[in-house]
């Protein structure tokens, strides 16, 4: 993942603010919990994948991809309590703690979704990562671009399913923001879905760049492969 990416993940670090709100109690804290324990988990993911795209360590990114795994379920945990517990279901018929709380649940689904689309990027990454070492050390013939090329195709293949997860978790994200109206919302909860906006639109770059796996393959390399 290229360094200007990092914001489609770290601004995720806004959902340490979200402190329940507006009620109180085991649930609320809950679900803060779960929400901060996916934060850190997407962080350390997105900065151990930054780390290894530079040093080609496929270890590194299997971490990174071990990563979004829990992060995902540690957001999809947190929009399962946000919308099923029948403590903060009782406290959403208050107008502005419903609106709050359900903001907290697409916000939820937004890290679970943004997890999903790191976790494909990451098994592509993983596999460019291997080629990379593949082929580092030499000049490269116009032979070895040929079967870079063939590598890359395969690739593709392979990995069809992680690419084409890639943009329907990023859609799906979308329209997550989609149903919220911010105006109302607290001031943290307002905040973090300006920092999220920021977030979407980066992702669409450092992780969709993962779908084109020839041209990622070529950054790597440092050289164009063959159309």
């Amino acid at each position: 993942m290229k360094a200007h990416g990092r914001g489609a993940v770290i601004a995720v670090i806004v959902l340490a603010l979200l402190a329940v709100v507006g009620y109180t109690g085991y649930a609320g804290t809950a679900v803060y919990q779960h929400l901060d324990s996916g934060r850190q988990e997407l962080v350390a993911a997105q900065a151990g994948m930054s780390a290894a795209v530079q040093s080609a360590d496929p270890a590194q990114l299997r971490v990174a991809a071990d990563q979004l795994v829990q992060a995902e379920r540690d957001f999809s945990d947190a929009g399962r309590r946000a919308r099923t517990d029948p403590a903060l279901h009782a406290a959403s018929v208050v107008p502005a703690a419903g609106r709050n709380l359900d903001a907290t649940a697409h916000l939820a689904a937004i890290g679970a979704d943004l997890s999903r689309a790191g976790e494909g990027a990451a098994a592509v990454a993983i596999r460019v990562a291997d080629l990379k070492r593949k082929y580092a050390g030499r000049t490269l013939t116009a032979d070895d671009l040929q079967a870079a090329l063939q590598d890359a195709q395969a690739i593709a293949r392979t990995y069809s399913a992680s690419i084409q997860a890639i943009s329907q978790q990023l859609r799906a994200a979308q329209a997550e923001r989609a149903q919220v109206d911010t105006t109302q919302l607290l001031g943290p909860l307002k905040d973090a879905y300006d920092a999220v906006d920021q977030a979407l639109a980066e992702a669409n770059g450092s992780f969709r760049r993962y779908q084109d796996v020839r041209q990622v393959l070529s950054d790597s390399l440092g050289v164009q492969l063959p159309p």
